[in-house]
């Protein structure tokens, strides 16, 4: 019992101090200029992405999840796409002074941050939060996944010094040296910290908003994509793979229930088996399942996610070619007793047909009910009417046309998506926002508000 309470006693005194600590970073964080800061930022993100390859490295070896060559992307994404976005938002003091309707709008930083990061996208996402908090001048304390502390650790070493020796404070990052749930809920509620960017599962993210405190968190994803009867069947099923292939399957915005129009089924099929796609048979069906899925808590078995198709395969007690990309299992439905159709953070793809355009959007509203609500919705389609239709009726806050689903969703490549690591789902999916985290996410904005002689 006394060792407990010893330990319970070292944890909060090591929280304290990394607030302490952050608390004066943020002193000389606010009497930064808006040339300090970009400087700094800058020499962060050209220190991130020269490391981008051997933090790739170090994350596939470290967490057993995903592949070097998309890890790289991932960290190239937070390193320079993103930086090439905020790098010239006006982030310090005056950003806005409108001599006609009388309004001036001051930025401010809006305190110490807890950064809580998930096992799946480590290093970019300690990337992407640290940007973020520097261009907004706030400290961040980090509470990174167990099971990816080193190459966290790692990554925000390079940048800390980088971007110290371009003239920030030293504790601008910090992060919990002994990493424990019970460590990461002190950080979170500590009455030091003002906010809160919680990116990893739904627990976590709950656990983020239950602590009174504002918070940034995202929800969980079951992604659906349709490809309906005029799409580009070539084009689709290239961005299907793409997407659902990247990292391993384990972005949460990857297809997760790819619906499509019985009209061309068979082409789709067809294409899917041509370029990499396994669809896995009635004697492998039950074995797969229950390799991937959880079936008594309805969820993604946790030690498939990120895996390779072969090796899930393997796990099942079947063999498919090693260059596969992606395990297909056939459904008759979405919901109910169909377990494959929920989350699977992995490169398997459940596959359904649907007899006409409505259904497909009724098989896609069953699909973000099941623990998607508020994320991603994909629609391959040639139809105007039907993109439209799909605007208004998907409860997913970001509705992608023709492009890769997880690609699209954090903005990289496809579209003019905001680029990030961090997808709020609104309150669909019980998050504070409902849009790509951006650097405005973390300023207070004051309004300076002047007389005007109005005319009665």
């Amino acid at each position: 019992m006394l060792k407990e309470i010893d330990a319970k006693t070292d944890i909060k005194q090591s929280i304290d101090r990394l607030v302490l600590n952050a608390s004066l970073a943020a002193n000389r964080l606010e009497v930064m200029d808006q040339d300090q800061i970009d400087e700094a930022v800058t020499a962060m993100a050209h220190a991130a992405h020269a490391a981008r390859g051997m933090l790739a490295a170090m994350a596939v070896e470290e967490t057993g999840r995903g592949n070097y060559r998309d890890k790289v992307a991932k960290n190239d994404f937070a390193a320079k796409n993103v930086y090439n976005y905020i790098k010239d938002d006006k982030t310090v003091g005056i950003i806005n002074d409108d001599p006609v309707s009388g309004i001036t709008k001051v930025a401010e930083p809006v305190g110490i941050i807890a950064g809580v990061t998930p096992v799946t996208n480590p290093t970019s996402t300690v990337i992407f939060n640290a940007m973020l908090a520097l261009k907004t001048r706030n400290p961040i304390i980090f509470g990174f996944h167990p099971f990816a502390q080193k190459c966290c650790v790692e990554t925000g070493r390079i940048i800390r010094d980088a971007a110290v020796a371009a003239g920030a404070p030293k504790d601008w990052i910090q992060w919990i040296k002994e990493p424990s749930l019970e460590a990461t809920n002190t950080l979170m509620n500590h009455k030091g910290v003002a906010t809160i960017i919680a990116t990893g599962g739904a627990g976590m993210v709950k656990t983020a908003y239950s602590t009174g405190k504002p918070a940034l968190g995202v929800g969980p994803g079951n992604v659906p994509c349709f490809i309906e009867k005029t799409a580009n069947v070539k084009q689709a099923v290239s961005d299907v793979i793409t997407s659902k292939a990247f990292d391993n399957g384990m972005i949460c915005a990857s297809e997760s229930n790819l619906i499509v129009d019985d009209s061309i089924y068979d082409q789709v099929k067809t294409e899917l088996s041509q370029n990499g796609v396994y669809f896995v048979g009635e004697d492998h069906f039950k074995a797969l399942e229950s390799t991937v899925m959880n079936l008594k808590k309805q969820a993604v078995n946790p030690k498939v996610a990120g895996q390779t198709p072969w090796q899930i395969a393997q796990w099942a007690g079947f063999e498919v070619p090693t260059d596969t990309k992606v395990l297909a299992v056939e459904i008759p439905d979405i919901g109910g007793d169909q377990v494959f159709s929920r989350e699977k953070l992995s490169p398997v793809l459940a596959v359904v047909h649907a007899k006409d355009t409505q259904t497909g959007f009724n098989l896609m509203k069953r699909s973000l009910s099941l623990g998607g609500l508020g994320h991603t919705a994909t629609l391959h389609t040639t139809d105007e009417k039907v993109m439209n239709q799909f605007a208004l009726e998907m409860t997913a806050c970001r509705a992608l046309i023709n492009v890769p689903s997880s690609q699209g969703a954090i903005g990289f490549k496809y579209d003019n998506v905001a680029p990030s690591l961090t997808l709020g789902c609104g309150t669909w999916g019980h998050n504070s926002i409902s849009h790509n985290l951006e650097d405005w996410d973390l300023l207070n904005i004051k309004t300076v508000a002047k007389r005007l002689n109005k005319i009665r």
